[in-house]
C-alpha cells in the first residue's frame, strides 16, 4: 500500500511538472512571439542544442549534457522565449533520434523542466536588474550569475525529484557525486556560452558554430577524466573486495559485502545473490538489496529455468537491455517484472557452480559490456570468497552435527542447554527438556544387524525433527538416546510435543532388509521443565532421565513428565 501511494505521488508530480511547463511555454509564446525572420538562427541553435544533448558524458550516476552553453547563448543573444523554445525542441529531437528509452513521459518531462528552469532563471535575472540588451557587461555580471545559479538549482531540483524513486535507494555519496558533476558542467559551459554569444555578435552564426568545437573537446576531456576516476573506483572496489573478503569467513557478511562493493562501481536498483543448493538442485536467494526483497526472497530457480538458471547452466553472463522488448523475459517470475535492465553473472570456482549474482535497474539500456567486465572481475573474487565462506560454514556444521543421524551432537546440545539456562536466569523464560530412548534397540540390532540399526537411528532423528519446531534443538545424546530442547515451552506444551514424537515414531515403518517386511519401533520418553522441576542444567537432565527410566519400567512406549511421576516411584528408584 505504501509503495503504491509513493508511486502515485511520483506520477502526480511528473504530470504536474509537465502541465505547468507546457502551460508556461504556451503563455510565453503568446506574450512574446518569436521573430520569424530569425528562423535560420533559431534553427542553428536548435541543431547545436541537439548535438549538445547527443554528446553527453556518462558518469556512474547517470549522464551529463553540455547543452547549458546553448541555453545560455540563446538567452544572452535573444530572449527567454527563444531560450525556452530552443531547449524544448532540442530535447524532443535529441530524445526522438538518439535515445533508446521508449518513455515518452520522460521526453515530455525534460521539455517541461527546461521551460520551468528557463522561466524561473529569466524572472530572477530581470528581478536583480538584468538588462534586456547588452547583457554581456560588467554591470550585468550579477544578474547573469543569478540566471546561471537559478537555472542550475531549479533544473537539479526538478530532475532529482523525478529520479527520486531510484535516488532514495542510494547512499548519500551517490547523490553528492551527481551534484558535483552537475556543478562542474555548469562551471565549464557557462563561460563557453558567453564566448559563443560574443563571437555570435561579432561574426554571426558561423563563428558560434565553429566555437562549438571546444564543447566537443571539453566533452572528450571530461570523458577521459571520468573514465580514469571510474577505473580508479573499480580498482579500489576490487582491492576492498580482495582485502575484506579474504579476512571474512562468515557467509552472510561476505554476501552483504559483495553487494555493497558492487554498488560502488556498477550502480543498481536491485541486487540479488543466489546460492546453488546441491541437494535441492535449486538457486536460492541468499542476499538481497532491494525494496522488493520480500517478494524476491521466495523465488528460486532450477538450472536452465529463466535467464538466472540459464546463466548458471552455461556459465555465461546474460544482459537484458529492455525486459519489455526481450522475448526471453515473457512469463518469467522474478526481478524482470519490475526492472527494465538486468545483468546476470554466474559465479563458479574450478568449474563448480557457486551461485549467481543478478543486478537490475528500472531504466532500460542501463548495462553494457563495460558493466559485464566489471562485474565479472568482482564475481571472480566473490566466488572464491563465497566458496571459502561456504566451506567454513560446512566445517562448522560438521563440528556440531552427529555424523550418523545428521542432528546436533552431544557437545552442541550442552552449549544450547547453557544458553537456555542463561536466558532463564536473565529473563525468567521457561524451557523444557525431552529425553528419548529407543525400546528394545539391542534386540533390534541383534536381530536385524547394525546396518539396519544405524538406519533406524537416522530415521528416528528425522521423525523427531519433523515433529518439532525450527527453534527446537534436536540432538543425539548418545547411543540410542536423543535429547530435545524446547525453548519457551512449559510442561503441558512439552507433553504435547513428546506425545506427537511418540506417535510419529510408532507410526513409521522401518526397513530392515530387502527380504524382510518393514517393522515398527517404539520409544520411551521423559520430560522435565525449568524452573518447575529444576533450575540447574545437570539436575534438569537427571530429572528427565529419571522420567525416561520410569517410562521404561512401566511398560515402555509412553511419555512420562517428571512432575507427574508418582512419589512412590521416586522412592523406589532413588
Amino acid at each position: 500500500m505504501a509503495g503504491a501511494r509513493k508511486g502515485f505521488l511520483h506520477g502526480l508530480y511528473v504530470w504536474l511538472v509537465i502541465f505547468l511547463g507546457y502551460g508556461m511555454l504556451t503563455a510565453i509564446l503568446k506574450a512574446e512571439p518569436l521573430d520569424v525572420d530569425l528562423w535560420r538562427e533559431y534553427a542553428v541553435l536548435v541543431v547545436l542544442g541537439v548535438l549538445a544533448e547527443w554528446f553527453v558524458v556518462s558518469v556512474p550516476q547517470g549522464s551529463l549534457s553540455l547543452g547549458f552553453a546553448v541555453v545560455f547563448v540563446s538567452f544572452i543573444r535573444f530572449d527567454a522565449t527563444t531560450t525556452v523554445l530552443v531547449s524544448v525542441l532540442s530535447a524532443f529531437i535529441a530524445n526522438s533520434i538518439f535515445s533508446k528509452d521508449s518513455f515518452f513521459r520522460s521526453t515530455l518531462f525534460n521539455g517541461a523542466q527546461y521551460t520551468i528552469s528557463a522561466v524561473a532563471a529569466s524572472a530572477l535575472y530581470f528581478y536583480t536588474g538584468g538588462q534586456v540588451a547588452d547583457k554581456i557587461s560588467a554591470a550585468n555580471f550579477i544578474p547573469l550569475a543569478v540566471f546561471v545559479i537559478t537555472y542550475f538549482f531549479v533544473n537539479h531540483f526538478l530532475v532529482t525529484l523525478f529520479l527520486w524513486p531510484s535516488f532514495r535507494m542510494q547512499r548519500w555519496s551517490v547523490w553528492r557525486s551527481a551534484l558535483k558533476w552537475d556543478c562542474l558542467t555548469y562551471m565549464f559551459t557557462a563561460p563557453i556560452g558567453i564566448l559563443m554569444a560574443l563571437i555570435y555578435e561579432k561574426t554571426g552564426t558561423l563563428g558560434a558554430v565553429l566555437l562549438f568545437i571546444p564543447l566537443l573537446t571539453l566533452k572528450y576531456l571530461l570523458r577521459l577524466y571520468i573514465n580514469l576516476e571510474t577505473a580508479n573506483k573499480e580498482l579500489s572496489a576490487l582491492y576492498e573486495v580482495a582485502k575484506n573478503l579474504g579476512s571474512n569467513l562468515e557467509l552472510s557478511k561476505t554476501l552483504g559485502l559483495i553487494l555493497s562493493e558492487t554498488k560502488r562501481v556498477v550502480n543498481y536498483h536491485t541486487g540479488i545473490i543466489y546460492l546453488w543448493e546441491e541437494e535441492e538442485r535449486l538457486l536460492v536467494p541468499a542476499a538481497i538489496k532491494s525494496p522488493f526483497a520480500e517478494k524476491l526472497r521466495s523465488i528460486t530457480y532450477s538450472l536452465e529455468e529463466g535467464l538466472i538458471g540459464q546463466a548458471a547452466k552455461t556459465g555465461q553472463p546474460e544482459i537484458v537491455y529492455d525486459s519489455k522488448r526481450d522475448s526471453r523475459m515473457r512469463s518469467i517470475p522474478g526481478i524482470n517484472q519490475f526492472l527494465r535492465s538486468l545483468l546476470i553473472i554466474p559465479l563458479s570456482m574450478d568449474n563448480k557452480l557457486i551461485g549467481v549474482i543478478a543486478i537490475g535497474k528500472k531504466e532500460p539500456y542501463a548495462f553494457g559490456q563495460k558493466q559485464v567486465r566489471i562485474l565479472s572481475s568482482l564475481g571472480g573474487q566473490a566466488a572464491v570468497a563465497m566458496a571459502n565462506a561456504m566451506l567454513y560454514k560446512k566445517i562448522e556444521k560438521l563440528a556440531i552435527t552427529d555424523g550418523l543421524t545428521k542432528v546436533y551432537n552431544h557437545r552442541y546440545f550442552y552449549k544450547k542447554m547453557e544458553e537456555e539456562s542463561e536466558r532463564y536466569r536473565r529473563y525468567g523464560t521457561v524451557f523444557s527438556f525431552i529425553m528419548l530412548d529407543l525400546d528394545y534397540f539391542k534386540r533390534f540390532n541383534d536381530k536385524y544387524g547394525h546396518r539396519a540399526g544405524d538406519h533406524a537411528l537416522y530415521t528416528v532423528a528425522q521423525v523427531i525433527k519433523k515433529s518439532t519446531r525450527m527453534l527446537d534443538v534436536v540432538s543425539r545424546y548418545g547411543g540410542e538416546e536423543f535429547a530435545v530442547i524446547l525453548p519457551e515451552t512449559d510442561a503441558a506444551a512439552a507433553r504435547v510435543v513428546a506425545e506427537r514424537i511418540l506417535h510419529a515414531v510408532r507410526d513409521t515403518y522401518f526397513s530392515v532388509s530387502d527380504d524382510h517386511p518393514p517393522v515398527h519401533i517404539t520409544v520411551s520418553i521423559g520430560v522435565a521443565t525449568c524452573p518447575q522441576d529444576a533450575e540447574n542444567i545437570n539436575d534438569l537432565i537427571e530429572m528427565a532421565d529419571k522420567a525416561l527410566y520410569y517410562s521404561k519400567e512401566t511398560g515402555k512406549n509412553k511419555v512420562s513428565v517428571w512432575s507427574e511421576v508418582p512419589v512412590n516411584a521416586l522412592v523406589d528408584n532413588g
